[in-house]
């Protein structure tokens, strides 16, 4: 591209340097490129540079290390909507593909392609990540609201982050997919958004709700369904935001779901959120102990307020010292 074209695309491209390079010289179009030699680098340039339209992974070797920087950006609240394209040389296995699909990769390109395909998938990718910008926007404002809501509240102060992080641990350890896993984080972060409706007096009142403040909050998952559902961005989120206080023994609310109807997302950020609602402050009692909040979720699973798996999980990753790392993942790039 010379200097008086115009990039219609700022691309990242990632992989091993010979790779990288041998990749950029068959790559012409109005594109501005950005190198990055390391997964580590890559991750450092998304963080730290302009935004770009799309990541090209040229993997070596091992594909583990790239999937996870797939992942990573399809996680990344700034970066879940950039276009990510696997390009794949001669003698890779083209049926590692659906493996890439899974992790949220957009596109794979087996090489030796032809330079108009090449140009065509490229522009596609940039174009498709251009369009959904206004979906980003979206999203960014739903986020900045649902914190806003939190902050209603002094005692969950970074509730929802952690939430999130412990959801997307747990979905992890099932082996959940990417975008199972972006749709726990998405959902985790405004599960409460319908906490616009209940008064703060309500939200922060120290003893025991009447009946009639309880009926207020129990209307919280249905107008966060409310708010969210002409959004086409929050479609996969919805099922969390309004059953994340549903109860395996069809004892929760709003809709009373029994085991046979429940879906496994909702039950993750359930169990997240009752850990966190137990061992963290608020205005009716201190914070639990690791004892009494093992008990307690122990015996909500025994009673079917609780999935015993996911229970079990959660309580792993505690026990193992993934909790320390949590947090960290909810603030992905």
């Amino acid at each position: 591209m010379s200097s008086d074209d115009t990039a219609v695309g700022r691309l990242l491209v990632a992989g091993p340097q010979a790779a990288v390079e041998n990749l950029i010289a068959t790559m012409a179009g109005p594109w501005e490129l950005v190198r990055a030699h390391s997964v580590s680098e890559a991750m450092w340039r998304l963080r730290r540079e302009a935004a770009v339209d799309a990541v090209v992974i040229v993997p070596a070797g091992e594909l583990a290390e790239y999937i996870e920087l797939c992942r990573h950006i399809k996680l990344g609240r700034r970066s879940s909507f950039v276009s990510v394209v696997f390009v794949l040389g001669e003698h890779d296995d083209a049926g590692r593909r659906m493996e890439l699909y899974n992790a949220g990769a957009d596109d794979c390109i087996q090489l030796p392609a032809p330079p108009d395909e090449m140009l065509i998938r490229l522009l596609h990718a940039v174009r498709t990540t251009q369009a959904t910008t206004s979906l980003e926007d979206a999203t960014a404002v739903i986020t900045a609201l649902a914190n806003a809501i939190e902050g209603k509240d002094s005692y969950t102060c970074g509730h929802v982050e952690r939430v999130a992080a412990y959801a997307v641990e747990i979905g992890r350890r099932l082996g959940l997919d990417t975008p199972q896993l972006t749709a726990l984080h998405t959902g985790a972060l405004v599960h409460d958004i319908g906490k616009v409706v209940v008064p703060d007096q309500i939200l922060n009142k120290p003893g025991k709700l009447s009946d009639a403040e309880m009926a207020i909050m129990m209307r919280h998952p249905i107008v966060g369904h409310e708010v969210l559902q002409p959004l086409r961005t929050f479609r996969e989120v919805l099922p969390i935001v309004r059953w994340h206080h549903e109860r395996p023994n069809g004892r929760g609310y709003p809709d009373k779901l029994d085991d046979d109807h429940l879906p496994l997302l909702p039950r993750i950020v359930s169990v997240a959120d009752c850990f966190d609602a137990l061992s963290t402050d608020r205005p009716y009692r201190r914070a639990m102990s690791l004892k009494e909040c093992r008990d307690i979720l122990t015996r909500c699973a025994e009673e079917g307020d609780l999935t015993p798996h996911l229970v079990d999980l959660l309580l792993d990753i505690v026990d193992d010292g993934s909790g320390s790392a949590l947090d960290a993942m909810a603030a992905r790039v």
